[in-house]
């Protein structure tokens, strides 16, 4: 089995190495209780990986285990986040320097312009002129440029590419790019007089594009999939994002590479969260303890196939959790509940 590293030390440690690859893990987190730093920290020590080696090794306390990869690319998708902000998101979480180094190895996905496209957000305040950035590092020919320092640490995974409905790995044509409306997701082709009109993607039509592009060998961070639920049902409805989830979730198990996906628990209700559980392959759970006299984040293992059961028989999959200039981590103290 091949595992790819969260970038979180001390939970990769306890999983010998990581998730086997071809997994998607929700991460179910309560307002500021660890989910999406958990995200950013592994988006910015797997990036480090391929940016700065040394100070990958020096920072995340390398995994001495076989059959661990990192992901060849780390793709970071968000409706909130610019291409320009990313590195200024990453510090909300990892230290100035390690956020300045892992950004060079993030391709950012911009989601912000068909997203708000369906609210009333003025045009002024999100539009762009790049929807996904160029990944630092490549030449202008396109020829990625070599910035490490260093024997790698772990093998680095193949982009393993688009594949096919027959699987004979040709090149497919864009699905997308034929749809005039798709589970809620409208684009428009023609005006009302039968001409071409501007085509403009809806929120689910660049997502599926963006991830088709990122899923392969890679690490994805979805940033956040609840933010899908404050548009219109006309315009999304909630059933097409689960099937949007499940779908992703067979892509990824037949491309390999690792899918992060952050909910914000407190933006939908019970029973939505429980269908995105559902429709990826784990959970990890962030609260804050309640009781007490001081807070304390909780990271609680919901779901995790393939590497739940290297935990001790003896420990309760429930642990408290801290940040460093590294990042999020768990503390040496196990909550046993």
């Amino acid at each position: 089995m091949v595992d790819m590293p969260f970038g979180v030390s001390r939970l990769d440690s306890m999983l010998n190495g990581g998730v086997p690859t071809g997994s998607v893990v929700l991460l179910a987190t309560e307002p500021g209780a660890g989910g999406r730093k958990f995200a950013h920290t592994s988006a910015a020590i797997n990036a480090l990986a391929t940016t700065n080696n040394a100070a990958f090794e020096h920072h995340y306390r390398g995994i001495d285990h076989e059959g661990v990869i990192v992901p060849a690319t780390v793709h970071y998708l968000s409706v909130a986040a610019t291409a320009d902000s990313l590195e200024t998101t990453l510090t909300e979480t990892v230290s100035s320097e390690i956020a300045a180094q892992a950004t060079d190895g993030i391709t950012h996905h911009d989601l912000s312009q068909p997203y708000f496209e369906a609210t009333d957000v003025p045009d002024a305040w999100y539009q762009h002129d790049e929807q996904v950035s160029t990944l630092p590092g490549a030449d202008t020919d396109g020829d990625a440029v070599d910035d490490s320092d260093g024997t790698d640490p772990f093998e680095y995974a193949e982009d393993v590419g688009a594949i096919t409905d027959d699987g004979k790995g040709e090149e497919r044509p864009d699905a997308a790019a034929d749809e005039t409306e798709t589970d809620g997701d409208t684009r428009s082709m023609t005006d009302s007089g039968g001409h071409n009109a501007p085509d403009t993607a809806g929120i689910l039509s660049a997502l599926r594009a963006s991830l088709d592009d990122a899923v392969g060998g890679n690490l994805v961070v979805i940033d956040a999939i609840t933010d899908l639920d404050d548009l219109p049902d006309e315009t999304v409805s909630w059933d097409a994002v689960v099937r949007l989830l499940r779908g992703l979730t067979r892509l990824v198990t037949d491309r390999g590479g690792l899918v992060l996906v952050v909910a914000d628990a407190e933006a939908v209700t019970d029973p939505q969260l429980g269908s995105l559980s559902a429709a990826a392959t784990g959970t990890l759970s962030f609260s804050w303890e309640t009781g007490g006299s001081q807070r304390a984040r909780l990271l609680s293992i919901r779901e995790l196939p393939g590497a739940l059961d290297r935990l001790d028989r003896d420990e309760i999959a429930a642990f408290e959790s801290e940040l460093h200039d590294r990042g999020y981590d768990l503390s040496n103290v196990r909550k046993i509940h």
